[in-house]
């Protein structure tokens, strides 16, 4: 979305499309989600494009099918992480065709995505089954605590976590898990470098499902590179060097269907989102003013760049339109949709 030329987009473009909020009204169809009800769920692509709703409004209007209840047991702080990333996690599983015995990776398995598959992945694999999830070293303990929270009905699957810091990680992979290869790959971080030296650790005919190549900007010439390496990973040959493993890179955008099934899988404790850190909303540009000021006087990596680039985004959409006015702007979406089928959030 950061990509898409302004003239396509309705103005002041207010960020992000997960939400987590409360009923305050509904269309006269609309009977299962009284005021008062807690919902999360994700704004359509269509209409964050069109309009100017976004989930940093004060309030949204969305139609009846981009919500659904939140769990008892959920905090609305989780539930506002689990829309794309939930639904993506969700078709990298389903590409992956994961089963009870199979032996996992999860690269990035600290992510908004990665973390979501590993929890998937522990209860699908079941008791005979292995996943082994890679991230940072500074998130290497919460990570862990995961398998005890993917615990159902059912026994899941034993869980390893590897430091990325430590030492080279392709060399390890091929060192530790050479003999006893994956059955599947996850790559929730796009790492392109891992899915070239797969066959030392993934078995042969077995699917390396991906996010995609991690773009090192957000900018039109990294898009551009990052789907030349897409074709080239789905298209390039063995004869002439390719990698001789499956390529599988899903998308997904949430919908009512994935939505209730992750609300499925929270209500019986099978996932569970890690929040990292809660911002009140009137310190959002406090937290985007002290990111870019580090980002500009640390010259800090690439990927810490692309956060704080994002994060400048929220900070100058708030500055062209404060709360009142997202909140005047947005109670007009509804004149786009059946009035019938809409639900206005506070979130």
């Amino acid at each position: 979305m950061q990509l898409l030329p302004f003239i396509f987009r309705a103005r002041p473009a207010v960020p992000e499309m997960d939400f987590a909020g409360t009923v305050e009204c509904t269309g006269s169809s609309v009977t299962d989600m009284p005021p008062g009800t807690p919902v999360f769920g994700s704004i359509p692509v269509g209409q964050h494009v069109r309009s100017t709703s976004g989930a940093l409004a004060g309030s949204i209007v969305v139609e009846r099918d981009a919500v659904v209840r939140v769990p008892g047991t959920v905090a609305l702080s989780e539930a506002a992480g689990v829309g794309i990333a939930g639904s993506t996690a969700l078709a990298c599983v389903t590409a992956a065709k994961v089963k009870r015995g199979d032996a996992v990776l999860v690269n990035g398995a600290a992510g908004g995505i990665g973390h979501l598959v590993l929890q998937m992945c522990l209860e699908k694999v079941g008791a005979s089954g292995r996943v082994v999830g890679v991230c940072s070293g500074r998130n290497t303990s919460w990570v862990r605590e995961l398998e005890r929270g993917s615990s159902t009905d059912n026994a899941v699957g034993s869980l390893r976590v590897i430091d990325r810091e430590a030492e080279p990680l392709v060399p390890r992979l091929v060192r530790d898990y050479g003999a006893e290869r994956f059955d599947v790959v996850i790559d929730a971080a796009g790492i392109q470098e891992v899915y070239q030296s797969c066959p030392g650790f993934l078995k042969e005919g077995k699917p390396y499902v991906t996010v995609g190549p991690r773009l090192g900007r957000y900018t039109y010439a990294g898009m551009l590179g990052m789907l030349g390496t897409t074709a080239k990973n789905v298209l390039w040959p063995r004869i002439l060097g390719g990698t001789p493993r499956p390529y599988v890179q899903v998308a997904a955008a949430a919908s009512l269907e994935t939505l209730e099934e992750l609300a499925g899988m929270m209500e019986r404790g099978a996932l569970r989102v890690h929040v990292g850190t809660l911002v009140d909303w009137e310190d959002v540009m406090k937290v985007s003013d002290f990111a870019w000021w580090v980002c500009t006087l640390l010259n800090l990596d690439r990927h810490t760049r692309s956060f704080l680039a994002d994060m400048l985004v929220v900070r100058l959409s708030l500055l062209l339109a404060n709360r009142i006015l997202l909140r005047m702007r947005n109670e007009r979406v509804g004149s786009e949709y059946s009035s019938h089928r809409l639900v206005r959030i506070i979130s």
